[in-house]
């Protein structure tokens, strides 16, 4: 037993090396400690804090100011001023180049081609042979309707002889009745076969007319073997080709060849309902085309349709251009110029400046800095500008690229834009930070200094 507790005591005591007594207290922290690590728990929080709260306090502090930035500052819009013309103006329209007179060729009897003699880009004169066609079929009608005529021809002889014969016989008898060697009967049996000979004659003639014109009929359908050139002209299209099958009519045949006449070119103007009361016929008409640079035909209004067309409401105008030199070919797009005097000088706006939505064709009419929607109606379209006849009036200052941000009533700033830019661009407002040399926005994006004005119209909203 006492060996066992001295082991025990041993064991208690070992880790403490021998003589030595563990102390509890000596491993505690001291008040010194626990106030550091009490106050870089303090300084972690605060850390904490300051990371995740101030960023936020500081976003709203800046929402804050730019809001009241926005509501203090007015918006800056770009406005353009509402002008009539000139009573005489140049009317500038596109145009389509067009012959003369063009038209399609087509075979009047059924045949095969044999030989055709000109091609695409030759010139022709009326009457010039173009193709040569076989019609075997009317060469055999034809004959048919010779001999059909050659025998009405004998009839016609075989008619008349017992015509002759029926002459004599009838005098005969007529002679020999006051004797009563015949009777009366036999008088009147030959005067009537004297009559219907004389009839046989007639129907023999008629017959030959009717066998005559059906030759001529035939003949008629030959020559339409061979197709000759109407007009003087240029052959624009062939499709004739040698052994080729064709058809007469322009219901199952194709067209054999196309001619043009381009002596003389015609261009056709839709002139718009704004303009049309200014053209009149004779009116010069200067062309101009992008492939010849600097050159103007001279061309002259030769008739027009003298009614509008209800699709577009436009003139459609006839310009007839001498074309000598064939410099004007069939399908060229054209610019026609039209010196127009008006009565009513009509009202431009640029295009952007009218808005077309729900409540209707609208534009932002921009008055001692307030602005007014103005209901308008479109008198022409001119591509860049627009004709307003109802709705506004000459001098009203336009909002250029008007949207649903300016609301009625708003205050804002204007600056006016020549005619010029309006037709361009839509003249994006420039920030004092810009530069002259930076790109136009495109049309669609808001202009860069109206940032500011649109928040404050989303805040006066």
């Amino acid at each position: 037993m006492t060996n066992r507790s001295d082991s025990v005591q041993a064991v208690e005591s070992g880790s403490h090396g021998e003589g030595e007594v563990f102390d509890p207290a000596e491993h505690r922290p001291s008040g010194r400690g626990l106030v550091i690590v009490g106050v870089l728990a303090v300084l972690v929080l605060g850390a904490l804090v300051v990371i995740g709260v101030v960023p936020r306090i500081l976003h709203r502090t800046s929402m804050e100011n730019d809001e009241r930035r926005a509501s203090t500052e007015m918006p800056k819009v770009h406005v353009a001023r509402a002008s009539r013309s000139t009573a005489k103006s140049d009317l500038a329209l596109p145009g389509t180049v067009q012959p003369l007179q063009e038209t399609n060729l087509y075979a009047r009897a059924n045949g095969y081609v044999r030989k055709w003699y000109v091609d695409i880009g030759d010139h022709v004169k009326v009457g010039q042979l173009l193709v040569d066609l076989d019609i075997p079929d009317i060469d055999a009608q034809l004959q048919q309707a010779e001999a059909a005529a050659n025998q009405a021809r004998a009839g016609i002889a075989q008619a008349k002889s017992q015509l002759q014969l029926a002459r004599t016989n009838n005098q005969r008898y007529t002679t020999l009745a006051p004797s009563g060697v015949v009777s009366k009967q036999e008088v009147e049996q030959f005067q009537s076969s004297f009559e219907v000979q004389g009839a046989n004659v007639d129907a023999a003639q008629a017959a030959l007319g009717n066998a005559e014109a059906n030759v001529r009929r035939f003949q008629d359908l030959k020559s339409f073997g061979k197709i000759v050139a109407p007009f003087d002209g240029v052959v624009t299209m062939r499709t004739a080709e040698v052994g080729q099958l064709v058809t007469s009519g322009t219901g199952l045949g194709q067209a054999l060849f196309k001619i043009a006449e381009v002596d003389i070119v015609r261009v056709f103007v839709n002139v718009p309902q704004l303009y049309a009361a200014g053209i009149k016929v004779g009116m010069p008409a200067p062309t101009t085309m992008r492939e010849t640079p600097g050159r103007t035909f001279v061309g002259k209004v030769a008739r027009t349709a003298n009614e509008l067309d209800m699709a577009t409401r436009s003139l459609l105008t006839e310009v007839d251009i001498p074309n000598p030199d064939r410099a004007l070919v069939s399908g060229m797009y054209a610019q026609v110029t039209f010196d127009v005097k008006r009565q009513d000088q009509p009202l431009f706006v640029p295009a952007t400046a009218v808005m077309f939505d729900a409540r209707g064709t609208r534009a932002a009419v921009v008055s001692n800095g307030v602005v007014a929607w103005k209901n308008v109606v479109i008198d022409g379209d001119f591509g860049d500008r627009l004709a307003i006849s109802t709705g506004l009036a000459a001098g009203d200052m336009v909002a250029v690229t008007p949207s649903e941000r300016l609301v009625e009533g708003m205050h804002i700033e204007s600056e006016e834009v020549k005619p010029g830019a309006t037709s361009a661009s839509p003249a994006p407002t420039k920030s004092p930070t810009e530069t002259p040399a930076e790109p136009r926005r495109p049309q669609q994006e808001p202009p860069p200094a109206d940032d500011k004005g649109q928040q404050g119209k989303g805040t006066s909203k």
